[in-house]
């Protein structure tokens, strides 16, 4: 769908909350990190609330998305359940790199949780943006 605005200079926003649903749902569900011992596994989205928008001024495509996540994860060693959680993204915004990221309900094994699959979540999770811009910027007309 294009958006008709002559000259490209009008606001053009395009709500993109439902595509953000669906995109991290295929991007996280079964996401695995994993070391020699443990495999944490992202099981599914549990809940994605908040904004999320592809808008263009002035022919410049932006994005601003503020967004609250959950996930349902497991960790699971030699293919025994250890331990089950959520994990809460209260604050994911467009102009954040450095975001709260819970692990809660994990117990004993939040830590052993963290550092094993903080640093990567975080990295897929930056991913999101990008692939934002690129799979809406060309709805709008450029």
């Amino acid at each position: 769908m294009v958006v008709m605005n002559p000259n490209n200079w009008h606001w053009v926003d395009k709500n993109t909350l439902p595509w953000t649903n669906d995109y991290l749902e295929r991007r996280f569900t079964n996401w695995q990190h994993s070391d020699d011992e443990y495999v944490f596994t992202v099981e599914k989205l549990n809940s994605c609330e908040g904004d999320s928008n592809v808008s263009q001024r002035k022919g410049k495509v932006i994005c601003y998305f503020d967004l609250h996540l959950k996930f349902d994860a497991v960790l699971t060693k030699d293919g025994e359940e250890i331990s089950r959680g959520v994990i809460t993204v209260p604050e994911f915004m467009h102009d954040e790199d450095d975001f709260e990221v819970r692990f809660d309900s994990f117990g004993e094994h939040s830590a052993l949780v963290k550092k094993l699959a903080l640093e990567k979540l975080v990295s897929d999770l930056l991913a999101y943006q990008q692939d934002l811009i690129d799979s809406h910027s060309r709805d709008l007309q450029q």
